[in-house]
């Protein structure tokens, strides 16, 4: 579970944000919401941040994106660069940004920062907590004389010259140290934890021009279980639909594709079955159970047919039935894309509901819906975030325990007038 995310110079961040799923201790909706990953740490499973569009609510989810991607991305080119983009709205651009995550791989404490630019990455370190105190994993310096990294290792890693040499001829300036670590043939028990936590528990973020149906399509295709939670997650959202039906289509590659294929470093076996299979399409048939006076018919409409509301609940199906089963942090820009304001509001329902079940799902989501704001029943206070652009064009990320406002009062009026910022200045 993520405990806090520190942010600085990263897109609209200029200065140094932290966003925590840290609770309070307030025992508002406590069954539901709260976590006790250890003693004492008790963390949010959910939080909703709200702003004023261009605010920067977006580049809070990349963030999170961004670091799974250096994580987890291999570079052949050691001047590709790294894709990091700093605040670029001012005369005095500063190169470097950074990072540090705070987060909890079963209950083992960790801390990943990160410092880099656009070119490199200029130091990395992994902590970890053995007790009380932290322990260094391994430190990561760039040597700008020899242009290539320097790693060191703490003392309760047990690691040869001959391990330490591969991975660093792996771990070119612009990739994280996890992907030269990975490229080796070694492991290291805490450090390894920490690398599967990030390909496992950290979830690809969704924003709301990534298309979900494909990726939902094969899901359901291929996993009984997961077509089941999508019937279900659309039937509780009052949609009359009973059934999933996923029809394939083969087409072929073309040869061109074929080329490049057979010369890349995919796996013999998957080539050919790829070649000889073509891509996969598929496309869902949604089984409507309607009435017609007092009987019950049944008719089959395809994807296409489905309005784009229908398709963006359904698209979000798979990914949240990922997040419950592999206990993960699961990022969502904009959720209320396509859905109605009652519809998110279930959405939200839902999956408190399903929280307690899944003790360790964390979800961060973007929204406009201020009629959320109303339902007292669903939210606490520190689980309601805001970003708000400065005149400068920088975003401030804030929560509304910044603020001194009473349970029993509105929200949402205090949202509407301006109360918390964040909200569009169009007068």
């Amino acid at each position: 579970m993520i405990q806090e995310l520190k942010i600085k110079n990263f897109l609209s961040f200029k200065d140094e944000v932290v966003f925590s799923f840290e609770a309070t201790s307030d025992t508002t909706h406590e069954n539901y919401y709260i976590t006790e990953i250890v003693p004492g740490v008790r963390l949010l499973k959910l939080c909703m941040v709200y702003g004023a569009n261009a605010s920067g609510k977006s580049n809070l989810i990349e963030s999170f994106q961004f670091l799974k991607n250096i994580v987890e991305k291999l570079r052949t080119d050691k001047n590709e660069g790294t894709s990091f983009i700093p605040f670029l709205l001012s005369n005095e651009k500063k190169k470097n940004g950074g990072f540090e995550l705070t987060f909890y791989a079963d209950k083992t404490k960790y801390v990943y920062a990160l410092e880099l630019d656009s070119d490199k990455i200029i130091s990395e370190k992994l902590n970890y907590y053995p007790g009380t105190q932290p322990a260094t994993l391994f430190s990561r310096v760039y040597n700008e004389i020899s242009d290539s990294s320097e790693i060191s290792y703490g003392s309760k890693v047990k690691i040869n010259k001959a391990v330490k040499d591969e991975i660093i001829a792996k771990t070119l300036k612009n990739v994280s140290f996890f992907v030269g670590y990975s490229q080796v043939n070694y492991t290291q028990t805490e450090i390894e934890k920490a690398f599967n936590w990030f390909s496992d528990q950290l979830l690809d973020s969704i924003d709301p021009n990534i298309g979900l149906t494909g990726y939902t399509n094969s899901a359901v295709k291929k996993d009984e279980k997961i077509k089941n939670f999508a019937i279900n997650f659309l039937r509780n959202a009052q949609y009359n639909i009973t059934n999933i039906e996923i029809e394939t289509e083969s087409e072929e590659i073309p040869e061109g594709f074929i080329k490049a294929l057979e010369e890349s470093s995919m796996p013999e076996s998957e080539k050919k079955k790829l070649i000889n299979e073509g891509i996969q399409n598929h496309h869902a048939e949604f089984e409507h159970t309607v009435k017609i006076g007092n009987v019950e018919e049944k008719h089959y409409l395809p994807e296409y047919l489905q309005s784009a509301g229908t398709m963006r609940y359904y698209g979000l199906s798979a990914p949240l039935y990922k997040a419950f089963t592999n206990n993960a942090f699961l990022g969502i820009d904009e959720i209320d894309s396509s859905l109605h304001s009652h519809l998110t509001k279930h959405f939200v329902r839902e999956y408190l509901m399903k929280c307690s079940d899944h003790s360790n799902t964390q979800l961060l989501m973007t929204t406009h819906n201020m009629a959320l704001l109303n339902e007292k029943d669903l939210l606490r206070k520190d689980a309601i975030w805001f970003t708000e652009k400065h005149e400068n064009g920088s975003t401030d990320l804030y929560s509304m325990t910044d603020f001194d406002i009473r349970k029993e009062l509105s929200y949402f009026k205090a949202y509407n007038t301006g109360k918390f910022g964040a909200i569009p200045n169009v007068d």
